[in-house]
């Protein structure tokens, strides 16, 4: 399985090891967001990309994305919803302006780095950080890991072909994970990791 490493962290962090709620921008993210927080559980969050903007009122203490060069501007101009009334701390792979914490892959990189940064999704660079920080349990949501669009589209901006496109670079990743040990400390809401990890329960989420 690869794995991360901190190779510069701009910011000190405090993390509530227990539980972390990961947030994407699948389709299905308002639904599950809320079918999670019918547990009334204590829990970090990580959002990826604009789900920053689903948790009403509620901390938003990481914020993810692994397409650093594209997303600058969206990470230097962030709400300020974390517990510190500052922007959440920011994640990407690689050195890049306007993150908190570059991460670095541990070991050899099983591809070609100087065609693409990350198979995975920037969900599945969010399971492996959080485990790298002292994450006990995580629950994703929104990451239905289809190519039905996204929660913020309507019938105006839904395009016409699927999307996202996800590669087999992608799903084998996620496939590698699910064999490993850690996945058993993962779940999904929604989607095809929901079906490749199981979905929490009341009796998984208050397993020690």
């Amino acid at each position: 399985m690869i794995k991360l490493k901190i190779k510069k962290a701009r910011r000190e962090f405090n993390i509530n090891p227990d539980l972390l709620l990961i947030t994407g921008d699948g389709w299905s993210a308002i639904e599950d967001i809320k079918g999670f927080n019918e547990y009334e559980l204590d829990y970090d969050i990580m959002a990826i990309g604009r789900s920053i903007n689903l948790h009403n009122g509620h901390p938003v203490d990481h914020w993810a994305n692994v397409d650093a060069d594209c997303s600058v501007n969206w990470a230097e101009n962030l709400p300020k919803v974390a517990r510190d009334g500052n922007m959440p701390i920011r994640h990407t792979l690689g050195d890049c302006r306007g993150f908190d914490v570059d991460w670095d892959i541990d070991g050899e990189i099983p591809w070609d780095i100087s065609e693409i940064m990350w198979h995975g999704s920037t969900a599945l660079f969010a399971v492996l950080a959080a485990f790298t920080m002292g994450y006990q349990k995580l629950v994703l949501a929104g990451v239905p890991l289809d190519s039905k669009g996204h929660w913020y589209w309507d019938e105006n901006t839904q395009p016409q072909y699927p999307d996202p496109p996800w590669s087999y670079q992608t799903y084998q990743a996620w496939f590698e994970f699910a064999e490993t040990p850690e996945a058993k400390q993962v779940r999904s809401m929604s989607g095809y990791t929901r079906t490749l990890l199981g979905e929490p329960t009341q009796k998984w989420l208050s397993r020690a």
